[in-house]
C-alpha cells in the first residue's frame, strides 16, 4: 500500500518551491517595470534629466559590469540555473609565467605551452575576435572600466556578454606566447599594475 500522507508531503514541498520561484520572478520583473517607467517619466518631465543621460551614457565609457554587480547584489540572478556553468573551468591560480617584455601597447608573457589561461579580474566578456597583431583576442571590461585584453588564446569556450570571475580559464594559448593589453577610456595602462 502506497502511503499517501508521504506523497502528498514531497508534492507540496515541489509546489511551494516553484511558487517561491515564481513569487521572486514577478517580483523582480514589477521592480524592473517600475524603474523603466520612473525613468521614462523623468526623461519626458525633468528639464535637463536627458542632457545628463546623454553626457553621463554617451559621452563617456559605461561599465556593464559594475550594473550587472549592482543588479545581482540587489536582486540575485534570474534564474537559480544561472549560477552553475558547467562547461566553465576554474583554475584559481594567478598568471604563471617565465619571462615578460613590451610588445606595443601591452605585455608579451612567456609561458609554458599549452598554459590554461586565468582571468586576472572579474567583468563581462565585451569583446571576441581577431585583431592584427594580437591573434585571437578576448577583452573583458571589469568594474573599474578596464580592458584586460587576453590575446594569442584559442580553445576558449566564452561567448560573449559572459560574465567571468577571477580564477576562471580563458582557454589556451596558442603556443608559448600570451599578450596581455590593459586599456581605461582608450589609453594604455601599465601592465605592472596588474600583473
Amino acid at each position: 500500500m502506497i502511503n499517501m500522507n508521504k506523497y502528498n508531503k514531497k508534492k507540496v514541498v515541489k509546489d511551494s518551491n516553484i511558487n517561491i520561484f515564481f513569487k521572486r520572478l514577478v517580483t523582480k520583473i514589477m521592480i524592473c517595470i517600475i524603474l523603466f517607467l520612473t525613468f521614462m517619466i523623468c526623461l519626458k518631465k525633468v528639464d535637463g534629466f536627458d542632457k545628463l543621460i546623454y553626457e553621463h551614457v554617451f559621452n563617456k565609457s559605461f561599465s556593464f559590469a559594475k550594473i550587472n554587480s549592482l543588479y545581482t547584489s540587489l536582486f540575485g540572478n534570474l534564474f537559480p540555473s544561472v549560477d552553475i556553468q558547467e562547461d566553465v573551468l576554474v583554475s584559481g591560480e594567478s598568471l604563471v609565467y617565465n619571462d615578460s617584455n613590451s610588445y606595443k601597447d601591452g605585455v608579451i608573457l612567456t609561458v609554458d605551452d599549452n598554459y590554461l589561461v586565468p582571468f586576472l579580474k572579474d567583468g563581462i566578456v565585451v569583446f571576441i575576435g581577431e585583431k592584427e597583431g594580437y591573434g585571437n583576442v578576448l577583452i573583458v571590461e571589469d568594474e573599474d572600466n578596464v580592458n584586460i585584453w587576453y590575446c594569442n588564446i584559442i580553445n576558449s569556450n566564452i561567448n560573449i556578454y559572459d560574465y567571468v570571475k577571477k580564477g576562471d580559464i580563458v582557454g589556451n594559448v596558442l603556443d608559448n606566447k600570451l599578450i596581455i593589453v590593459f586599456k581605461k577610456n582608450g589609453e594604455e595602462l601599465d601592465y605592472k599594475e596588474y600583473i
